[in-house]
């Protein structure tokens, strides 16, 4: 695996993510299907969930679905977690996927610093109105319970 490319590649989607932060005011949350992968990048405004989202932001910044569905615009969290490999959170890397919940899952973020860097690294979220938000990976967590599992999920690139 060549890692120049693939860690461009991620640092393309922690761009877009960070991209719909700032104009989360002309994002809407919704749980809608197909979920809207044929738009232009960048175009707004759009409504899609954090399953969506996440498969926005991948299309976007180039890399694969992250639900193994070549962007059909259909799938959710719980395609991720039976299509992407599962890692520790020590070895998550910018651009990785943090899910919260026993499968299917709860919900998805994308994390914008990996845990091999970061030990409460920032993610981003759309899990509801006023969302895509920034907020570090311990709020999330706490936000779901001490019961909740949180599985990490690595970011695929075709290279």
């Amino acid at each position: 695996m060549n890692a120049t490319p693939t860690m461009q590649h991620r640092q393309l989607m922690v761009d877009d993510c960070e991209w719909a932060i700032q104009h989360r005011a002309e994002i809407s949350y919704g749980q809608v299907r197909p979920i809207p992968v044929n738009l232009p990048k960048f175009h707004l405004p759009f409504t899609t969930d954090c399953s969506g989202f996440v498969t926005l932001m991948a299309k976007w910044s180039g890399n694969p679905d992250p639900n193994g569905n070549n962007f059909d615009g259909q799938g959710y969290t719980g395609t991720m977690l039976t299509h992407l490999p599962h890692i520790p959170f020590s070895r998550t890397w910018r651009g990785d996927l943090a899910v919260f919940g026993e499968y299917p899952g709860l919900h998805v973020v994308v994390l914008l610093e990996g845990g091999s860097h970061h030990a409460d690294p920032p993610v981003a979220s759309h899990g509801g109105p006023g969302d895509p938000q920034s907020y570090p990976l311990s709020q999330e967590i706490a936000f779901f319970g001490p019961g909740c599992p949180v599985t990490y999920l690595r970011l695929r690139r075709n290279d």
